[in-house]
């Protein structure tokens, strides 16, 4: 009998701090809405004329965050049978939806929602007044439906504040890939409400094992698993890049040789080569150690072509999104900097002033370059040298950062949870998070691909 009362008085405490939650919200609200130009009103349908580019990106402040609710997706017919997906996918979806920085997630009990299926069809509109209450900017609400091996997933997406569908999308195909159609409705959500598509679905590539069991997996962001594309038994393989087409290059050592492999097939064997990269036309540059200097080089043709003579170390190559520029590392002014020369080569001019810098990648985008910080802090950096802010700081060892292929996002190698795995932020170093919590393996050295998801 004690049991009981503790477990019913538990339950009516647990409802009345959700609905005090409510409450404050809704005072919120209401102060909200007096400040709106113009007050929500309920519409279904998944078009609408002109849309607002809601999120604006600054890479030196904090993104805008929208408070978003994603609930438990339902059976797309009332008394459908619920499947473990029902739970799982909308999981998936706002851990995507978080790992953006763009939105902050509300816990949908706190909502007062009398009709959960309200919402799932143009027959049922969805009542705002709930969702405002709590102070949401965004409802995501999903529907499906299990038959064998076959997922039906109707999503639509809500904006609290117009009232009105922002959103509406229909997907089949294999159960397996319900992952994937949460990946794409979650880069359809960015493209709505940013004017860009979300990158979830581009690949990343990267090293696990160590030392003689070196190793290169790919994965692709928003998946829970990695492929092998090169296992250690064929010789340790590391540094890995992927460039235009998703084409695959990385370092494998063959006996005493080192060769430069891409797509699969050994393009080069003989000196040491350090730190390939793709320019954008899809030609292959890395450092190639000499008898007494390491210098760029072009890897095209029967021979490699010196594209550096610096007479010391030059390395990590990175370019610009037109392919005029690039930047590498260079130990000519005394210890290792950043250097920003023409990509035909030349001489080039130091942008870092003081400390090691070292793995450097161009964004995208154009303005800003990732690089580590006296081999424990990653940066950013204008091109001409201007701007530098560090995104992280106390948190273990940070190496080898590489942009999206928006540039709104950076994935990195970091042994802050006492082994090295790859982490992921936002491109101002908000949302620090585990890239693949689920996989157990040793992760370094990530490259992500420049391809934007099919």
């Amino acid at each position: 009998m004690t049991q009981l009362f503790f477990r019913v008085t538990l339950m009516t405490n647990q409802r009345i701090i959700w609905r005090l939650v409510a409450a404050c919200a809704a005072v919120l609200a209401v102060v909200a809405a007096a400040f709106s130009a113009s007050p929500a009103r309920a519409q279904t349908g998944s078009e609408f004329d002109n849309p607002s580019v809601l999120i604006q990106v600054n890479l030196s402040g904090a993104f805008n965050r929208w408070n978003t609710v994603v609930p438990d997706f339902l059976p797309l017919k009332p008394g459908g049978k619920t499947q473990a997906e029902n739970q799982a996918l909308p999981r998936r979806l706002g851990a995507n939806l978080d790992m953006t920085g763009f939105f902050q997630l509300v816990d949908p009990r706190a909502s007062l929602e009398s009709d959960p299926r309200a919402g799932l069809s143009d027959t049922a509109p969805l009542d705002y007044r709930p969702w405002a209450q709590i102070g949401a900017s965004f409802v995501v609400k999903g529907g499906m439906e299990v038959s064998g091996s076959k997922l039906i997933l109707e999503l639509r997406l809500f904006d609290v504040a117009l009232g009105r569908q922002r959103l509406a999308k229909r997907y089949t195909g294999p159960v397996k890939d319900a992952r994937k159609m949460i990946n794409a409705f979650t880069n359809e959500i960015l493209l709505a409400l940013t004017g860009e598509p979300g990158v979830f679905g581009s690949k990343i590539i990267f090293v696990t094992g160590a030392r003689e069991n070196k190793g290169i997996m790919i994965t692709e962001l928003g998946s829970d698993q990695a492929e092998s594309l090169a296992a250690p038994k064929n010789g340790p393989a590391t540094q890995p890049t992927l460039g235009p087409g998703d084409r695959t290059a990385w370092i494998r050592r063959n006996g005493k040789k080192w060769e430069l492999v891409s797509n699969g097939r050994a393009v080069y064997s003989g000196q040491q080569v350090i730190a390939p990269a793709f320019m954008p036309n899809g030609t292959l540059v890395a450092g190639l150690s000499g008898p007494s200097s390491t210098n760029l080089a072009v890897f095209e043709g029967r021979q490699p072509r010196p594209l550096t003579n610096g007479g010391g170390i030059e390395i990590s190559p990175t370019f610009s999104p037109d392919g005029s520029l690039m930047a590498y590392v260079s130990d000519r002014g005394g210890g290792l900097g950043l250097y920003v020369a023409p990509s035909s080569g030349g001489p080039g001019t130091r942008i870092t002033a003081s400390g090691k810098s070292s793995d450097p990648h161009w964004s995208p985008k154009g303005d800003k370059i990732v690089f580590v910080l006296r081999e424990r802090d990653i940066c950013v950096v204008n091109p001409d040298g201007s701007g530098l802010v560090q995104l992280t700081s106390g948190q273990g060892h940070n190496y080898h950062p590489s942009f999206s292929p928006d540039g709104r996002m950076i994935v990195f190698e970091s042994d802050r949870g006492g082994r090295s795995q790859l982490w992921v932020m936002s491109a101002n170093g908000d949302r620090q998070q585990l890239l693949i919590p689920e996989l157990t393996v040793s992760q370094s050295l990530p490259s992500w691909s420049p391809e934007m998801p099919n």
